[in-house]
């Protein structure tokens, strides 16, 4: 009898000091995880632009043949072609990327550019000329290009029209 209270003593020791292990182990759970859930809060704050991002104002545009480094402030506009873009820069160059005009807008987002068209983003710093009854700008460079009528509103708004 004595054995068998020794026995369930040493027992109920191991189930002690086991509980205190696990009781040990859940604290260091519960801590990784209040740490990953500040984490994704902030990385969710970052997604809906409520902590500002720093963007680069240096963009790589990959042509067929080299990789070009250009400062945001010197695209004038970027004009779709299928599955080609093609960007005009301000010191009158063209650069053909393989790049959809939709992955531009991403990439541009932020640095106030306006995509005025299905095929056209433009730079409204570059604008020379709004024709209002044509419904189309002249930019720098001599390029005219069409608002589209569902987009005219909101390209007002952001000139302050």
């Amino acid at each position: 009898m004595i054995i068998v209270k020794e026995h369930i003593n040493i027992e109920a020791i191991a189930l002690e000091k086991r509980l205190v292990e696990l009781e040990a182990l859940l604290a260091q759970t519960k801590k990784k995880l209040q740490h990953e859930a500040e984490y994704n809060k902030h990385l969710e704050a970052i997604l809906k632009e409520e902590q500002p991002v720093k963007r680069s104002k240096i963009i790589t545009l990959k042509s067929a043949t080299k990789i070009e480094f250009v400062h945001v402030d010197d695209i004038i506009c970027c004009d779709a072609d299928e599955v080609y873009t093609h960007v005009q820069l301000k010191n009158n160059r063209k650069i053909t990327v393989v790049k959809t005009l939709s992955a531009f807008e991403t990439l541009l987002e932020g640095h106030h550019f306006f995509r005025i068209s299905k095929s056209h983003i433009i730079n409204p710093s570059y604008i020379i000329t709004l024709y209002k009854d044509r419904n189309q700008i002249l930019l720098q460079g001599n390029i005219v290009l069409d608002i589209a009528r569902r987009r005219r509103v909101e390209f007002l708004k952001t000139l302050n029209y």
